[in-house]
């Protein structure tokens, strides 16, 4: 069974601090053998040289004696190889009988291989004899090896109580983490209150409080959501009503004339309800939570000229003259299709308030920070106290005869916020009628 160390933290976090531990002992162990290498080299070294040295004082003692001592009570160590040679080159003494050192001999330290093994060899010359004391190296590698395996053991001893403890410190440490968790499983959907950050690690508790933001925004969007479904229905009531009282009277109309009139208004009816619709479906789509197309280059002259030719049959209709004027080029990043629908809105507004055969100017300007979109009509204007509560939905300014949705500013109003532009309304230059203001940034 495997570890899924890709998704359990508890698993990556037992995995790798475990892996610690044993690399960390084995790297222990190495540097201990190592260290104790060395200094059983420099002790072993010193061994043979002060054997040799012994045996170099008793001017000759030892070439009278038999070609080669061992065994109980020699006092000789096991483990070294002694053998002395006449100034001549005769060999009169040998340790071990069995392993004979090279005879060519090299004054002070050096290394021979002998059936296999490599040995530590010092030689000495005196007037009377030249002394080899050699001795095997894998004593001294298993030395270094026993006492490095001595510095793993309590570590390997203790392995499994590390475990153990590493387990409970890793649990304790994410039981705040499983709270929460728990809080989050536990929840009905339409709960958006707060997760507790109180425990929590200090790794974790920012991940939360970013989750904590994003469902107070959810908050705000659902009750905004909840506010705009409750006035869409309770605006559509009218309009659905007026359409069955058109209705009606159009199946009670008594001859061709009076049902040609209930006919106009019920398309007109008609038309407004879906004008209602549409205004609806648009507020939705800009002040709720769906995102804007990726900001690309955009032409607001482009712009101006589509949000015209789209409202040109109404400006016909009343013989009103639009002029756009200003420079002719001005690019921001937004959405296109956005923007022309921003600007249709505050066109469709200028043409519906000035007056038959009036004037309709579109003008744009650039500053060092920002660049401006005016739009200025003819009609009556309205209140400085008013203006800005008109881009309330659904607000209608008192005593406004002309039929709309109040919907149109609320939309401009939102697709501006999202391009990062503010939206305002001031007094026309001429003191006649109304100038729509949206400046972007530069």
């Amino acid at each position: 069974m495997s570890i899924p160390l890709s998704y359990s933290l508890r698993a990556r976090l037992l995995f790798f601090l475990l892996a610690a531990i044993a690399v960390g002992a084995l790297v222990q162990g190495a540097i201990a053998y190592r260290s104790t290498l060395a200094q059983a080299d420099d002790i072993f070294d010193s061994l043979l040289q002060r054997t040799a040295l012994s045996l170099g004082t008793g001017d000759g003692l030892l070439s009278t004696g038999p070609t080669h001592a061992r065994g109980a009570g020699s006092p000789v160590a096991d483990d070294l190889i002694i053998q002395i040679w006449t100034p001549d080159g005769l060999r009169v003494f040998n340790s071990r009988s069995r392993l004979r050192l090279p005879s060519q001999i090299v004054l002070g330290f050096s290394d021979a291989r002998l059936e296999g093994e490599t040995y530590r060899v010092y030689s000495l010359a005196t007037p009377f004899q030249v002394i080899q004391v050699a001795q095997d190296m894998g004593v001294r590698r298993n030395m270094a090896r026993a006492l490095a395996l001595r510095t793993v053991a309590p570590i390997a001893a203790a392995a499994p109580l590390l475990m153990l403890i590493i387990w409970c410190v890793v649990s304790w440490s994410l039981r705040p983490v499983k709270r929460a968790r728990a809080q989050v499983a536990a929840r009905q959907p339409e709960d958006l209150s707060p997760i507790s950050v109180r425990g929590l690690p200090d790794e974790i508790r920012p991940l939360v409080q970013e989750l904590n933001l994003l469902l107070e925004r959810m908050r705000g969007a659902f009750a905004q959501q909840k506010q705009f479904v409750g006035d869409a229905a309770h605006e559509l009531r009218s309009p659905l009503a007026a359409l069955r009282l058109q209705m009606q009277a159009l199946q009670r109309a008594g001859d061709a004339p009076a049902r040609q009139v209930a006919e106009q208004r019920l398309t007109a009816g008609i038309d407004r309800a879906t004008r209602l619709v549409e205004q609806l479906l648009s507020m939705a789509r800009h002040e709720g939570a769906e995102e804007l197309a990726p900001p690309a280059p955009v032409d607001l002259a482009d712009v101006l000229r589509q949000a015209i030719s789209e409202a040109l049959p109404q400006a016909n209709a009343k013989r009103i003259t639009i002029a756009l004027e200003g420079e002719p080029e001005a690019r921001i990043l937004g959405d296109r299709d956005a923007l022309v629908l921003m600007v249709r809105n505050l066109l469709d507004n200028a043409i519906k308030y000035s007056p038959a055969e009036g004037r309709v100017g579109m003008r744009l300007e650039h500053a060092a920070q920002r660049t401006s979109l005016l739009i200025d009509d003819e009609g009556p204007g309205i209140a400085k106290e008013e203006r800005e509560r008109v881009f309330d939905r659904f607000y209608r300014v008192q005593g406004n005869t002309q039929h709309g949705s109040g919907l149109g500013l609320a939309i401009a109003r939102a697709i501006a916020d999202r391009h990062g532009a503010t939206i305002s309304l001031e007094d026309a230059p001429e003191g006649r009628g109304l100038r729509a203001r949206v400046d972007f940034p530069a």
